[in-house]
């Protein structure tokens, strides 16, 4: 924490330096009475507040730290964005020296997502790490910045590690793209399904034509996430006899590769055959072939949305919320789910009510979201749903989620997180950085760095 005091340092108003002196000799409690004493005289100095931010959180006071942000943010009038990233980098680079590799690796992938260079040599540092997760997920974030990442990746592909083996598949796809292909073509033949269905998706998304093959023969892998990726793949790359690679994708058991299929007949030109797919058993396949055909047979999807509704898996009734705006457009899509907030499932009416809440309707989201705060698996997202429409009660029930005791750290992490989809701070966040559980302190770090962006 020191190294990034540093910097707090030297923009800090003269009136926190008594406070600042405290906190760099290891005295935070004497700190925080020297920030309360200077405030008690100078109501409104930032560098004061900031200070008791900072020792509350450094005496892990996970309440003072709520009730210390709150008052600033009172006083300052909203949030301080500059605190926030630099609570947020200290506590990152906590969590690359913690023995566990789940924490390094959330660690090393907030660092590259939040691009925070102050932490770039820690990160290289991990690539001497003892797991090969850990080693492949800091080769990715810096392979760009470190002449020796490449290398460190290159071995990473032929870890003993599958989990290592997918991770660096995955960079090398994103990072270095088509000069990769031969990696990725040698990875598709992978013995772990993560594996191939991440070389396939990086085949198809470069439009490699050589790998016409591989991904045809995928299209029968034992895997479903394979053939759905290898058919998606091929439908990319827009080679070989794709309305017969479509027809099969469509006959296959799973879902996803049948949808897959209505790419594969698009790509093959065939609109007609994709729009005779509206009257297709499966709800899901018609409401995604009327969808991809809206241009040239516009008015195919109330069809197979009703039968949608009267699915008896509530996972059909939920995928066509989802749908629906997509299918039908806003007033019709918002008219489809105010006919599905009533629908027995919890998930069906959540889905409903994030549309009614993102085509006009506000209202009708609002208690649906209300009604859902006491559910244990889904109380959370129906929290952060309220937060993001500006409701108080969504607001209070996040801030409480994140920092509750009775919730598994797991749940704690999944509130952190939620912030992003409030688009929202609150003390409970900035709390959360003081949490006993390593995972719950990390998700709260990148959390607040996203937002304070």
């Amino acid at each position: 924490m020191r190294l990034f005091l540093a910097f707090f340092v030297l923009s800090c108003a003269g009136r926190a330096k008594h406070s600042v002196a405290l906190y760099e000799a290891g005295d935070y409690s004497g700190a925080s009475r020297a920030a309360d004493e200077g405030l008690a005289q100078h109501p409104d100095d930032d560098g004061l507040w900031a200070m008791k931010v900072r020792a509350a959180l450094a005496l892990g006071d996970a309440d003072a730290v709520a009730k210390a942000y709150a008052g600033y943010v009172d006083h300052h009038g909203g949030d301080d964005k500059d605190l926030l990233r630099d609570l947020a980098t200290a506590t990152l680079g906590q969590a690359l020296t913690s023995p566990s590799a789940r924490l390094k690796i959330e660690a090393i992938e907030a660092v590259r997502d939040l691009e925070i260079q102050d932490l770039a040599d820690q990160v290289a540092q991990r690539m001497g790490d003892e797991d090969d997760r850990v080693v492949a997920t800091a080769a990715v974030a810096i392979l760009h910045a470190y002449p020796q990442a490449p290398g460190v990746l290159d071995d990473m592909l032929k870890s003993e590690n599958p989990d290592a083996r997918r991770i660096a598949v995955e960079g090398v796809g994103k990072k270095v793209g088509k000069l990769a292909l031969a990696d990725l073509e040698k990875a598709a033949a992978d013995s772990d399904p993560r594996v191939r269905r991440a070389a396939i998706f990086w085949l198809g998304s470069l439009k490699d034509a050589d790998a016409v093959e591989v991904c045809t023969r995928h299209m029968k892998d034992p895997d479903e996430s394979v053939r759905a990726a290898s058919a998606t793949a091929l439908a990319h790359i827009g080679l070989g006899n794709l309305e017969e690679l479509g027809k099969k994708a469509l006959a296959d058991k799973a879902l996803a590769v049948r949808t897959a299929g209505i790419d594969l007949l698009m790509a093959a030109h065939r609109d007609d055959e994709v729009a005779a797919l509206a009257d297709d058993a499966d709800p899901m396949v018609g409401v995604n072939a009327a969808i991809a055909v809206q241009k040239t047979h516009p008015g195919l999807a109330a069809k197979p949305l009703e039968r949608a509704l009267a699915a008896q898996e509530w996972t059909i009734r939920a995928g066509a919320a989802n749908l629906a705006v997509a299918a039908l457009g806003r007033d019709a899509g918002r008219a489809y789910a105010q006919r599905l907030v009533g629908d027995p499932e919890l998930t069906v009416r959540l889905a409903a009510a994030r549309v009614l809440a993102h085509t006009g309707d506000p209202a009708g989201a609002t208690a649906v979201f209300s009604a859902a705060l006491a559910a244990p698996d889904q109380g959370i997202q129906a929290a952060a749903d309220l937060a993001a429409l500006g409701d108080a009660q969504g607001i209070a029930a996040l801030t409480a989620d994140v920092r509750d005791p009775q919730r598994t750290p797991e749940q704690r992490a999944e509130a952190a997180t939620a912030h992003r989809t409030a688009h929202r701070v609150t003390p409970g966040l900035v709390a959360a950085l003081a949490d006993p559980n390593g995972l719950v302190r990390v998700e709260a770090a990148a959390t607040l760095g996203a937002l304070s962006k």
